[in-house]
């Protein structure tokens, strides 16, 4: 287990990203370094990023997905040794953030799936639901820093492919060429740029921490091709699959979209885009919102933390999940005293979308 990163506060799964703490208290931790060792650019700004020729590749996707599991599925923590002499810094109950510092968001609230992921990372035989108390702009209760894509708990050595057709845009270490805010975050790695982009965008599937590489650069690869397998090389506890989406720049760490809305859902189930905004439209951080669904299970989301993650251009959301059971689902959250909440019926293989607003 590689413990690089200092500022460890309290137990986290071992198959977690050891990310960091929420981005307010970055400073306290070397590996909080920007991707330049300098201040955390807004993420509003704009990286002009030449990028590569489109994948000429062109493989027909097989969409349909069959899993066995349990859906949007929480993991049970385990216990993880703290390590020593390491500071712990008193943490908000609420993030800290101005609300003019995150994106404006659209007037209206929805849109067309583009479910690009046409299948799950994982290959036969492997977990292929990611950890839900951990997802995308989320916090792991305050612990870490914000997530900026989604993790597979998996065994050292599970089968890693590809979600889709395309071309490898890197494969390697990140030792000496940066994707994360600093090298060698996501140990050995593989780049996908998908065949088929978003409007006209360059899109791309980012695999960080694995054990082995067995792809190159340059190289064209199918649908459900072997890219690697699953390990636990560059900032992490133990082994799992880190999964992000990445629009136009693939090398940039705040390119990041939520992969719950690109991923196929598992065959009957939906995804569903929530959004949580003040009297004036604009994003709520942090706020907790509750779910309960036809299957009689409760799930909980957490609005995305900070602006350096970055809502669906084309939804606006504020959270997301997938592989929800289809029929009605309730959701709510608190704001100023006052339970915000929607019913909904949710419509398989397509997105739902829930507005929590006064």
């Amino acid at each position: 287990m590689k413990l690089a990163v200092s500022g460890q506060r309290s137990a986290v799964s071992p198959g977690i990203s050891r990310c960091f703490l929420p981005i307010a208290f970055c400073l306290l931790l070397a590996a909080c370094a920007s991707e330049t060792a300098t201040p955390t650019p807004l993420p509003t700004a704009v990286v002009n990023v030449v990028a590569p020729d489109t994948p000429t590749a062109t493989i027909t996707p097989s969409p349909t997905l069959t899993a066995t599991g349990t859906p949007d599925s929480t993991p049970t923590p385990a216990a993880t040794e703290t390590p020593a002499g390491s500071p712990t810094p008193t943490i908000p109950s609420v993030p800290t953030w101005a609300l003019n510092e995150f994106r404006a968001l659209p007037a209206t609230f929805g849109g067309d799936p583009h479910f690009l992921f046409y299948s799950r990372p994982i290959g036969e035989g492997g977990n292929v639901f990611f950890a839900s108390n951990y997802r995308y702009g989320s916090t792991f209760n305050l612990q870490l820093d914000t997530h900026h894509g989604l993790d597979f708990n998996n065994p050292t050595g599970t089968p890693v492919i590809a979600v889709a057709p395309g071309i490898v845009y890197y494969a390697g270490s990140d030792a000496e060429r940066q994707f994360g805010p600093r090298t060698d975050f996501y140990g050995n790695l593989v780049v996908l740029q998908l065949s088929e982009g978003w409007n006209g965008r360059p899109a791309f599937a980012l695999y960080g921490h694995l054990d082995q590489v067995l792809v190159a650069s340059g190289q064209a690869v199918a649908q459900g091709e072997t890219l690697g397998v699953v390990g636990a090389t560059g900032v992490a506890f133990g082994p799992h699959l880190h999964l992000e989406t990445r629009l136009d720049n693939p090398e940039s760490y705040w390119a990041t979209r939520n992969p719950a809305l690109w991923l196929t859902p598992i065959g009957g189930y939906g995804a569903v885009a929530v959004r949580v905004t003040d009297e004036l439209n604009r994003h709520l951080p942090g706020m907790r919102v509750r779910s309960l669904c036809s299957d009689g299970a409760t799930r909980t989301l957490e609005t995305y933390w900070d602006p350096g993650v970055t809502p669906d251009d084309a939804y606006g959301e504020s959270a997301a999940m997938t592989d929800v059971p289809p029929g009605y689902c309730k959701f709510e959250t608190e704001y100023k005293g006052e339970t915000l909440a929607e019913e909904i019926t949710v419509q398989a293989g397509t997105v739902n979308f829930v507005w929590l607003r006064p």
